[in-house]
């Protein structure tokens, strides 16, 4: 093992050499165009083993996600799932959408509220990682999907699976669907 790795070491140091021969024979002899364009290149692998292009645009630059960091922008994000909750008899934070569900405790939550025929409200978490990790703040509760039904919350998915088998769901959600009507 130790062997094949000095090996690769050696054969990485070998194209080096020659990448690095063949730009000073192009130098050498080529137009100052041709000149500008090889002057970004680094004569030695970095210590990575990645080149760096420093001509590559911004848009191909890592990017830092946003995040709860600041206070600010944590209780704007709870403001803003509060609202949410309230605003909507019946709220689902899931991952993925009704129509297409990307995960399976979220698939059956929505479901089970099919099933029950009610209409409900819900936010796609893998859109938005600021409410995916401002709802488990606002809940105190660490999975995903979460169901509030008019402004408290209910439960995941086994919480809702389990109301759903005793008939306490039906229970639940049937005085939120007459008072609609």
């Amino acid at each position: 093992m130790l062997r094949l790795v000095a090996s690769r070491s050696n054969s990485i140091r070998s194209i080096a050499s020659c990448v690095d021969s063949l730009a000073a024979r192009a130098l050498s002899s080529s137009s100052p165009s041709v000149v500008a364009a090889s002057s970004r290149s680094t004569s030695s692998f970095p210590s990575s083993h990645q080149r760096q292009f420093s001509s590559s645009h911004d848009d191909f630059s890592p990017q830092k996600k946003h995040s709860l960091d600041g206070d600010d922008n944590e209780s704007e994000i709870l403001k803003m799932i509060d609202s949410h909750v309230k605003s909507n008899n019946i709220m689902l934070y899931m991952k993925g959408s009704p129509s297409q569900p990307l995960c399976g405790f979220s698939n059956t939550v929505v479901q089970i509220l099919k099933t029950t025929g009610c209409d409900f409200a819900s936010v796609n978490i893998l859109d938005y990682p600021d409410v995916r990790e401002g709802v488990k703040k606002y809940s105190q509760w660490p999975t995903i999907p979460q169901l509030y039904v008019n402004g408290e919350f209910i439960g995941g998915c086994d919480i809702i699976q389990d109301m759903y088998e005793s008939g306490e769901l039906k229970e639940l959600l049937q005085p939120v669907e007459e008072a609609k009507e």
